[in-house]
């Protein structure tokens, strides 16, 4: 019976030993999945289930991957081994894992252990995608890693040390799809690098020291991004049959000073080639001896071809183009004729002085035009042309004196930026406008407007009738002239307007009639008074930073209790007392007051307290130091008045008294 109890005992004592050494497994389980990330382990956990399909050891210390107890998880099908410090894979450590199918073995130091260089990673053939990135690998050494790896779709080299791709790199990957290399040294690619890869469909470049794309023959790439490198010329091999499938084309921040050469990529949806040296040539082609002879740097244009279907027209196909940050002039005629599925056209910081878009037709699907920060003098739009223009930006150019219709024509305009030009609005219908005005009346699509830092002296009445603007930014035109009416119109649409910078002293803007307006910047003016808000509005952020209030009295503000969340009020000559109203929104917390503990304001001519520590008391011995000087002036008037008058009846006494005892 005792032996009974003893056996019972350990078998006991081993199960709460084993129940305790289960429980210390740090890992989370969620159904197939194990997470064991960013634990501080030093090895693979041997007390998982065996039949995971997810294991994710991240951000470890794990320095070696053996083969046991790994290889007794043959159910994995993902295997995260990301941010540890491996150097060494024991062989078959891997191949132990049949069913593997993602792998991830980035940011380790891979490049220095020679164990694991001279066996690589072995043959895994059902392996489809394999992260080998932030590993310092170098030139040579991938070609060792990398084993038969026939499913392979997906493989990522980024952020290591290669120079070179030599041909024979990726011959053990032939279904690869997507291949990474940004951030690495590449300057070389051996001729064939990429011949083995068939299926190759996205290929990532950028961020390399690559200076010439010059027989570009990957038929079967559809998305290439060269960004970031030094190349200063891309040329697509000459082989009239080819059929690229390219629709995707990144080579911003390079040196090219020529447009690309891009007649025989048809299919291009995406094309950017900003922060470049590109500098169009201002001239027609060929010379005037020959006019089919072309000049320098107009062979590499996409100009229309009468013999070819609209189809396969150069860009045609193109929705996105990037110009942006290079040193384009002027846009050749017959520039942009062809691109009749353009949407977003970028022409921003270049050297341009004037824009042409006339032809009726020209640019029809075009929705956002972006030629701000130029040197724009002229700006020519044909009645029949952008149809489809939402936005237009134009802002810090140097438009001025345009036609007064020019913006009157864009039927589907909704957002226009001038900032930083010298445009004059026109009046209304039959108002006198200043000379070389431009109409902002009657553009039934527009939305937003910026008519920031224009120099504009006057809005004359009914500036914008008929344009159901919901913003209108009309700041930093200083010494504007707001014309009674000048906002007629907008009083059910407008919700955003900005008044900031002017130096308005009196402003004839009848506030409390636009119903819809949720957002008002009056700051930086000289304004001493507000409009009445008797009913309730929809007003929500009222700025009036920088004025002279001293006053913000119920009366006036009443009406903004229900909607107002946001006050800007600093820099204003505020009263300590009298402010009845903005004290009660401090108090009851309904209304931000912004930066409240630093707002200042003053009591008579004393000196500036902070608003915060003003006590209903203080302005109460204030009101009773007042009533006190009143009385005792009032008494010291009465006494002095008194005695005067007792003083002439005694001197009128007197003489009446002489004048009896002479006689």
């Amino acid at each position: 019976m005792s032996h009974q109890i003893l056996l019972l005992l350990a078998m006991l004592t081993l199960g709460l030993a084993t129940s305790q050494h289960r429980d210390k497994v740090p890992c989370k389980q969620v159904d197939k999945e194990a997470l064991c990330e960013g634990l501080g382990l030093l090895q693979v956990p041997s007390l998982l289930p065996r039949d995971i399909e997810a294991l994710n050891l991240s951000g470890n210390q794990l320095r070696s991957i053996p083969a046991s107890p790994l290889g007794s998880y043959g159910a994995l099908r993902h295997l995260d081994l990301s941010a540890n410090e491996i150097s060494a894979l024991q062989p078959g450590a891997l191949q132990a894992l049949p069913r593997l199918e993602r792998l991830n073995l980035a940011h380790n130091r891979l490049a220095a252990g020679m164990a694991l260089s001279a066996g690589g990673l072995g043959p895994l053939p059902r392996l489809t995608a394999l992260d080998l990135s932030g590993n310092s690998l170098y030139s040579g050494l991938v070609e060792q890693l990398l084993g038969e790896m026939p499913a392979l779709r997906s493989l990522s080299l980024a952020e290591n040390s290669l120079t070179r791709l030599a041909r024979r790199t990726f011959r053990g990957a032939p279904a690869l799809e997507r291949l990474d290399l940004h951030s690495n040294v590449l300057m070389d690619i051996e001729d064939g690098a990429f011949e083995a890869l068939p299926r190759l469909a996205h290929l990532n470049l950028s961020r390399n020291s690559l200076t010439c794309i010059s027989d570009f023959s990957l038929q079967q790439l559809r998305v290439l991004d060269l960004s970031c490198n030094s190349i200063e010329a891309f040329q697509t091999a000459p082989d009239p049959r080819a059929d690229y499938q390219l629709a995707w084309l990144d080579l911003r921040e390079n040196r090219l000073l020529r447009f690309p050469d891009l007649t025989a990529l048809p299919r291009l949806v995406y094309l950017n080639v900003s922060n470049n040296l590109i500098r169009l040539p201002a001239g027609p082609p060929g010379g005037s001896e020959d006019i089919h002879a072309p000049s320098e740097g107009w062979a590499a244009l996409p100009l229309s071809n009468p013999s070819r279907n609209a189809s396969t027209q150069p860009l045609s196909q193109l929705l996105n183009l990037d110009l942006s940050y290079n040193e384009i002039e002027l846009v050749p005629e017959g520039f942009l004729e062809h691109l009749t599925s353009l949407r977003f056209l970028n022409l921003s910081r270049n050297c341009l002085g004037a824009f042409r878009a006339w032809g009726a037709g020209s640019l029809p699907c075009l929705a956002l035009l972006d030629i701000s920060h130029n040197t724009l003098e002229k700006l020519e739009l044909g009645a029949g042309a952008l149809g489809s223009l939402r936005t237009l930006l134009l802002q810090d150019n140097a438009l001025r004196d345009l036609p007064p219709d020019t913006f009157t024509s864009l039927a589907s305009l909704q957002r226009l930026s001038l900032q930083g030009n010298r445009i004059s609005p026109c009046g209304g219908p039959g108002e006198p406008g200043p000379s070389g005005c431009v109409a902002f009346s009657g553009i039934s699509s527009l939305r937003i407007l910026n008519l920031v830092d224009n120099k504009v002296e006057t809005l004359p009445a009914g500036a914008f009738l008929h344009t159901p603007l919901t913003e209108l930014d009309l700041s930093a035109n200083p010494g504007l002239d707001v014309a009674t009416g000048a906002l007629a119109g907008l009083e059910v649409s407008l919700e955003v307007l900005a008044l900031q910078g002017n130096g308005l002293a009196v402003l004839q803007v009848d506030l409390p009639c636009f119903s819809c307006l949720k957002r008002l910047n009056l700051a930086e003016n000289r304004l001493s008074r507000l409009p009445a808000w008797t009913q309730a509005v929809s007003l929500e952020v009222l700025d009036l930073r920088n004025n002279s209030f001293s006053l913000l009295p119920g009366s006036a503000m009443g009406g903004l209790e229900t909607s107002l969340r946001r006050l800007y009020l600093q820099g204003n000559p505020l009263s300590c007392c009298g402010n009845g109203w903005l004290a009660a929104q401090l108090h009851q917390g309904r209304v931000d007051v912004d930066a409240t503990q630093d707002l200042i304001c003053h009591f008579g001519s004393q000196e500036a307290v902070s608003l915060s520590h003003v006590r209903p008391e203080d302005c109460e011995k204030g009101g009773l130091k007042n009533v006190n000087l009143i009385i005792i002036l009032t008494f010291a008037l009465v006494s002095a008045a008194i005695l005067t008058t007792l003083a002439t009846c005694c001197c009128v006494r007197r003489q009446k008294f002489n004048q009896q005892y002479k006689a």
